[in-house]
């Protein structure tokens, strides 16, 4: 629960009223140089990013876009905080306890429905973008969260954050809501999302959260990706840390995701797409993006310059894009990362590659084409206004015969693509999986995991579903998890739902468990936001310690009910066992 959301009504009053008293004395409300400090820095940050290509707007990350939206929508807000005294602020807390139970022992509540819009019937408590870690007892999952940013703006002395998390110290069988992230003493620093976290076991593990981290004032921005640690189980962060920074004017690094090295845990590696409209790489008035890698050596206290793992200039004849990258190590401590392809003008052109590196990140073989893929959608939106895209998710998996196998998930729109008159066809969405028996050198042909009928009629008109955005992972047994958010069980392709499968066979045959609730998608309730907002991710986890098989998953669903001011997304664990088949 959020830090307000755990105390009794009276103590959330003298919460807020404490974090307002050093403002609240000379200004009666939250500072209005703030304010303007906050509205200037978003300004430059939308400019930056509204320089790029329509294409490569489409291809930023949840978090990218969440900021952007904040930007554009930031006078007004600023308008209405303005007029706020201490004692309204004062009255703005969440709610004193979680509204509801857990849906079962495999479905742990972890954000509080019921707090939704408490301090803001317009935005506030969206939480979503789901990441796990999981260290034996203890369990941490990060998430994109707007009500941290309500939580943040109004305390004198600190950054904000876009950011929170909640822990387990029970393997999954319940969660407590640790409330923002702690965004450090300087007022310039700004959280701003995409999280990934990770942990290292031990006697108390530690953790490591990365994301889109920013700071500076608007005339000399810093744009870059933050790391926070954790050694207490995840229950308090130290201040963030920047891995990689450059000149937010020029460029803006986005979708970070981060690993440890088995062999040696002060090794952690860290990739990001570097947005880059400097005009230094590939000519004056030619947008550069490129996947970067930096890494630590001593568990993340100093970082490398970055490395270019693959770049690409948005012209022609190919008007080349990265984005999407996630980077994972073998049990031997080699590096792959895997990220996705865009060319053509419109970015429709699209497939997934990977490289490798046997020398621990010094240096990269050549890339190797995973698959094509088909975009879903529209190529960018899902029916309902859900943004969508096709991103790898990689797992490692067991080393046979001295050759890592390896497994890409990812949603393509390649098996039913009919005629649409604002699309041009509509791709409706499959969950693929690729694999690799031979270290990433080369690629079986793709293999669809849902098996449910591709096609169904409705009124006399032929129909789909969309099975979009999976995550993977895989346990010490060997077996593959994977779970996606599901439209099946709804003829009409509306509905959303979740399920997760689990197969002993690498990928040929599956077990399925299904979440026992669908739900509305809710896009465009949340000013903080992005419209089309669902997210770009949920992760699923095993267990690093190898004590326990089977998997974690959280994600975002929608509540509803007589106690839900608004319904928006919140976030649900699904654990799942690979013991047996169900």
């Amino acid at each position: 629960m959020k830090l307000a959301k755990i105390m009794s009504a009276g103590a959330v009053t003298i919460f807020w009223a404490t974090c307002f008293q050093s403002t609240a004395q000379v200004q009666g409300g939250i500072d209005p140089d703030r304010l303007g400090a906050i509205g200037d820095r978003l300004s430059q940050i939308r400019t930056t990013l509204e320089a790029l290509p329509a294409a490569q707007q489409q291809t930023l990350s949840a978090g990218a876009q969440n900021v952007l939206t904040l930007a554009r929508n930031w006078n007004q807000t600023v308008t209405g905080l303005a007029s706020l005294t201490a004692a309204d602020i004062a009255t703005l807390g969440g709610a004193a306890s979680l509204g509801r139970p857990p849906l079962g022992p495999s479905f742990p509540a972890i954000s509080d429905p019921s707090a939704d819009f408490s301090s803001s019937i317009t935005a506030g408590f969206t939480q979503s973008e789901t990441s796990t870690a999981w260290c034996g007892n203890q369990v941490v999952t990060a998430f994109n969260d707007s009500g941290s940013l309500l939580e943040t703006l109004p305390i004198a002395g600190i950054g904000l954050s876009f950011s929170g998390a909640a822990i387990s110290s029970n393997r999954g069988a319940s969660f407590r809501d640790i409330g923002y992230i702690n965004p450090g003493p300087n007022v310039d620093n700004f959280l701003q999302g995409d999280p990934v976290v990770t942990c290292v076991p031990g006697i108390s593990p530690i953790f490591y959260y990365t994301q889109i981290f920013g700071s500076g004032p608007a005339n000399a921005p810093i744009n870059g990706i933050g790391i926070s640690k954790s050694t207490d189980g995840g229950a308090t962060w130290g201040n963030p840390v920047f891995v990689a920074q450059k000149d937010g004017r020029t460029h803006f690094l986005d979708k970070p995701w981060h690993a440890i090295d088995p062999t040696n845990s002060n090794n952690l590696f860290v990739t990001y797409t570097d947005f880059d409209i400097s005009g230094t790489s590939c000519g004056v008035n030619t947008e550069r993006t490129a996947i970067e890698l930096v890494r630590s050596t001593d568990g993340g206290v100093t970082w490398s310059s970055p490395q270019v793992i693959v770049q690409g200039c948005f012209a022609s004849p190919t008007f080349l894009s990265v984005q999407g990258s996630q980077i994972a190590f073998d049990s031997v401590g080699t590096v792959y990362v895997a990220w996705e392809d865009f060319s053509n003008s419109s970015g429709t052109t699209r497939d997934l590659k990977i490289v490798r590196s046997t020398n621990h990140g010094v240096s990269f073989g050549a890339a190797v084409k995973i698959s094509n893929v088909t975009y879903t959608g529209d190529g960018s939106v899902l029916q309902g206004g859900i943004r969508n895209n096709e991103f790898p998710s990689l797992a490692i998996g067991p080393t046979v015969n001295n050759a890592t196998t390896l497994f890409v998930v990812w949603n393509d729109g390649r098996n039913f693509r009919p005629p649409d008159l604002e699309a041009g066809r509509y791709g409706y969405a499959d969950v693929m999986l690729g694999r690799s028996n031979d270290g990433g050198a080369t690629w079986l042909a793709p293999l669809r995991v849902n098996n449910d009928p591709l096609t169904h009629f409705v009124s006399g008109r032929l129909r789909g579903a969309d099975h979009f955005q999976p995550g993977v992972a895989v346990d010490a047994a060997g077996s593959l998890g994977v779970c996606w958010y599901d439209r099946s069980t709804d003829p009409l392709n509306f509905m959303i739902g979740r399920t997760c499968g689990v197969s002993f066979d690498h990928g040929v045959s599956w077990a399925y468990y299904y979440f026992p609730q669908n739900w509305a998608p809710s896009v465009d309730v949340d000013a903080f936001v992005a419209q089309n907002y669902l997210g770009d991710y949920d992760t699923v986890a095993s267990d690093i310690t190898g004590a326990t098989l089977g998997f974690m998953g959280a994600f975002g669903m929608v509540s509803t009910g007589p106690d839900i001011l608004v319904p928006n997304q919140d976030v649900v664990m699904f654990a799942f066992s690979s013991a047996s088949r169900r």
